[in-house]
């Protein structure tokens, strides 16, 4: 089927591992459904979660209103992905910083806001992290959002 796994798994560890390939990790797609206020599909069928936050669960309180928000926010439109130490979970998923272009909206700084940021700024998501792991990237800035949520 194409693949000589001593050969391509060679070539991989030549270009820095499996995290560093764009294929696995890609740098940009396009969201094709929202499945929660932190987890989404992407157009190349993986699942994306947003690193560095925990919006609340089906049947909790606040679930639906966290999905909404994240669906309005970047349904259909092509994202970019940043990636941290840690990039995939238990579950297969990637998980990820996701960036969106933006004019004048919460967050946007040289036409980008970082959508986490604005989960946890807007309330509807919460900063997790875990002691005995390596700090996050962004987990200073996404802390400062939690500790001044928007008045909207």
């Amino acid at each position: 089927m194409g693949w000589d796994w001593q050969k391509d798994l060679s070539r991989l560890a030549k270009t820095g591992g499996y995290k560093q390939s764009p294929q696995i990790f890609p740098a940009k797609v396009r969201v094709v459904e929202v499945l929660d206020g932190d987890t989404f599909q992407a157009d190349n069928g993986q699942t994306i979660r947003l690193v560095g936050i925990e919006a609340p669960n089906r049947g909790q309180p606040g679930w639906e209103e966290a999905k909404n928000y994240l669906q309005n926010l970047i349904d259909g439109e092509e994202i970019e992905l940043e990636y941290d130490y840690y990039q995939d979970d238990k579950f297969g998923r990637l998980l990820a910083y996701v960036w969106e272009k933006c004019a004048k909206n919460l967050g946007c700084q040289n036409n980008r806001r970082l959508v986490n940021w604005v989960l946890v700024k807007q309330g509807l998501a919460k900063v997790v992290t875990y002691e005995d792991r390596r700090p996050l990237k962004y987990e200073d800035l996404l802390r400062s959002a939690e500790s001044s949520p928007s008045a909207n």
